[in-house]
């Protein structure tokens, strides 16, 4: 075993120890990141220059192009409303026991809370009590409408947590393929980016692998590395001198004619 490759395996097992130990990792998602990090970090083919990252991860995985747009899309961070955990029929209390009314809704509306603009759904009987005991939570829920912040997404996130990728970009184009509308959330594209929820386990930062791209294509090297985002920042600063550097030379140097690029793939992925 080489030293790359010795390196590429404690880096996949680190990578699949984090995975397994993620508590909201869908199956879907964690074959995609596993799938990811194999080809990064662990193919007898990751130095081959003819090989396209996205292209040899659906190949590892078995899939069409179809299937990796909606794994991507299904990574897409949002806000997702749980409509199975929602109380069902009246919920205004019982006088004489304790307990709620429970008859068939009448009246349902929903209320935003005002710290995550998380939705709760509210339901009442046509009882005069009940429609009593609705009034003043219909105003504050009414209220909550214009004051509540955007939602704090409690879904996806997951792929920008392990590696460095342009996922706002990669999102969009999942939605374009699959006709789903998405927007990128102002708190970010990374679950461990987001507001902590009361309640609700916050997933915790990984050392992100960064998966180098040029123009769409992937820059060979010798062995990805996982590196913090502070070193992440200082490596790309350097590179990017190290080419203003090259294209001054170049400037001077004789002309060379422009390399003939390839056509568009429409909806391959890449």
């Amino acid at each position: 075993m080489t030293p790359d490759d010795r390196d590429g395996l404690l880096r996949y097992d680190e990578l699949a120890a984090r995975v397994y130990g993620e508590a909201r990792m869908p199956s879907g998602t964690r074959d995609l990141i596993l799938a990811l990090g194999w080809v990064a970090l662990r193919d007898p083919r990751r130095h081959d220059p003819t090989r396209s990252l996205w292209g040899r991860t659906r190949d590892v995985l078995n899939v069409d192009d179809k299937r990796i747009w909606e794994l991507v899309a299904e990574d897409a961070p949002r806000y997702e409303h749980d409509w199975y955990s929602d109380p069902k029929g009246c919920q205004a209390p019982m006088v004489r026991v304790d307990r709620l009314c429970g008859k068939s809704s009448t009246i349902n509306f929903s209320e935003l809370d005002p710290a995550t603009g998380w939705m709760a759904l509210w339901g009442f009987c046509s009882r005069p009590r009940c429609r009593e005991y609705a009034k003043p939570i219909y105003e504050r829920a009414r209220d909550s409408q214009k004051r509540a912040p955007e939602p704090i997404p409690n879904t996806g996130g997951l792929l920008p947590l392990f590696f460095t990728w342009k996922w706002e970009a990669k999102y969009r184009k999942a939605g374009e393929v699959l006709c789903r509308s998405w927007e990128p959330p102002s708190y970010g594209l990374s679950a461990d980016e987001w507001p902590e929820v009361p309640g609700q386990e916050k997933p915790k930062a990984f050392p992100k692998l960064r998966l180098i791209a040029s123009e769409g294509e992937i820059v060979q090297e010798s062995a990805p590395t996982l590196v913090s985002s502070d070193k992440a920042l200082e490596a790309q600063a350097a590179l990017n001198s190290v080419l203003r550097v090259q294209r001054r030379r170049s400037e001077m140097s004789v002309v060379v004619m422009p390399r003939r690029t390839q056509p568009s793939n429409g909806d391959q992925v890449t």
